[in-house]
C-alpha cells in the first residue's frame, strides 16, 4: 500500500512539473520513478523490470560505444580513443554474463550492491531523459508566432540531412501558420563556406517562402548560443515554436527554459537508428556536462546508500 501511494505521488508530482513546464529531466524522471515504484509491489514483475530497465539502456549504450570504437579504429588506425570507446562498450555490453563472474569469484553483497547501483543509476538517467524527450515531443498546443528553426552543419558548402529534415519539419509548420515568421539560427564553422543561416534562408526562399517572412541569426557557435542570439528576435509576447531534431529537442529546451524563452519543441525524425543511438549519447553527454555537479552528486549520494 505504502509503495502504491509513493508511486502515485512521484507521478502526481510529474503530471505537476509536466504542466507547469515540461523542459526539464522530471518530466520524465519522476513519472518513471513513479512506475518503478509501483512495480516493487509485484516481485517478480520488479525483479524482471529492474534487468530489463537496466540491461536494456545499457546494451544499446554498449553497442554504440562498441560500433563507435570499432569504426575509428578502421578508419584512423590505433588510436586510444578508438580502444576506448571498443573496450568500454564492450564491457558496458557484456554487463550481464560480467556482474554473474563477479558473482561467482567474490559472493560479495556488497560488490552486487554496487554494480546494481552504478550501472542501475546510468540506466534510470538514460531512461528519464528519453522519456523527457518524448513528453516534451507530444504535440504542440500553441499556435506559433514565431517558428525558430536550429542549424546543422553544411555538408559539402549545402544543406545535409539532418538540416533538411529540421527545415522542411519547419516550413511545414510554417505552412500551417503563414503568419509567423521564421528564425534562421546558425553560424558559420570553421570548416562551412558561410553561416548555416543563410544556406537555411535560401533552401527557404527555394521553397517559395516570402523573404519578409524569415529573419537570420548568423552568430552562434553552438546550441547555448543559437537560443541567446536568436532571443534578440523574440517578444515577451511571442508563441515560440523551437524546431530541431528528435536526439536534440531536450537539451535545446533546457537551453531556451535557462534563456527565459517561452517555447516549445517540434522534434523532428532521424530515421538512421545507429546515427540516433550516437547522437542521443552525445546528448545526454553534453547534459551531464550541464549538470557537472548534481548528476555526479547523484551518484554519489547513491553509492552512500548501499554502504549505509
Amino acid at each position: 500500500m505504502v509503495t502504491l501511494l509513493i508511486g502515485a505521488g512521484l507521478i502526481i508530482l510529474g503530471i505537476v512539473v509536466i504542466a507547469h513546464d515540461r523542459r526539464t529531466l522530471l518530466s520524465g524522471l519522476l513519472p518513471f520513478l513513479g512506475l518503478l515504484t509501483w512495480l516493487t509491489g509485484l516481485t517478480p514483475v520488479w525483479l524482471a523490470s529492474t534487468l530489463f530497465v537496466i540491461i536494456l539502456p545499457l546494451g544499446i549504450l554498449g553497442e554504440v560505444l562498441t560500433h563507435d570504437g570499432y569504426w575509428l579504429l578502421s578508419r584512423y588506425g590505433t588510436s586510444a580513443k578508438g580502444y576506448f570507446f571498443l573496450v568500454g562498450g564492450f564491457l558496458v555490453m557484456v554487463f550481464a554474463p560480467l556482474f554473474l563472474v563477479l558473482w561467482l569469484l567474490w559472493r560479495s553483497v556488497l560488490t552486487v550492491k554496487l554494480m546494481l547501483a552504478i550501472y542501475g543509476y546510468v540506466a534510470v538517467l538514460i531512461d528519464a531523459y528519453l522519456l523527457a524527450t518524448v513528453i516534451n515531443a507530444l504535440p504542440l498546443t500553441i499556435k506559433p508566432t514565431k517558428i525558430l528553426i536550429l542549424g546543422a552543419g553544411l555538408i559539402k558548402g549545402g544543406v545535409g540531412p539532418v538540416l533538411r529534415r529540421r527545415l522542411l519539419g519547419g516550413l511545414a509548420l510554417y505552412q500551417r501558420f503563414p503568419k509567423a515568421e521564421l528564425i534562421m539560427s546558425g553560424g558559420q564553422g570553421d570548416d562551412e563556406p558561410e553561416p548555416e543561416a543563410v544556406a537555411m534562408h535560401r533552401f527557404a526562399r527555394q521553397k517559395g517562402v516570402p523573404k519578409s517572412a524569415i529573419r537570420l541569426e548568423t552568430n552562434s557557435t553552438n546550441t547555448a548560443t543559437n537560443l541567446s542570439e536568436a532571443k534578440r528576435f523574440i517578444n515577451s509576447g511571442d508563441r515560440v515554436v523551437l524546431v530541431t531534431s528528435d536526439y536534440h529537442l531536450l537539451r535545446s529546451l533546457l537551453y531556451a527554459r535557462r534563456q527565459g524563452v517561452n517555447c516549445q519543441g517540434l522534434a523532428v525524425h532521424t530515421p538512421h537508428f545507429t546515427f540516433t543511438c550516437n547522437a542521443f549519447i552525445r546528448e545526454l553527454g553534453a547534459y551531464t556536462i550541464i549538470h557537472r555537479y548534481l548528476i555526479p552528486l547523484g551518484l554519489v549520494l547513491v553509492i552512500i546508500l548501499c554502504l549505509i
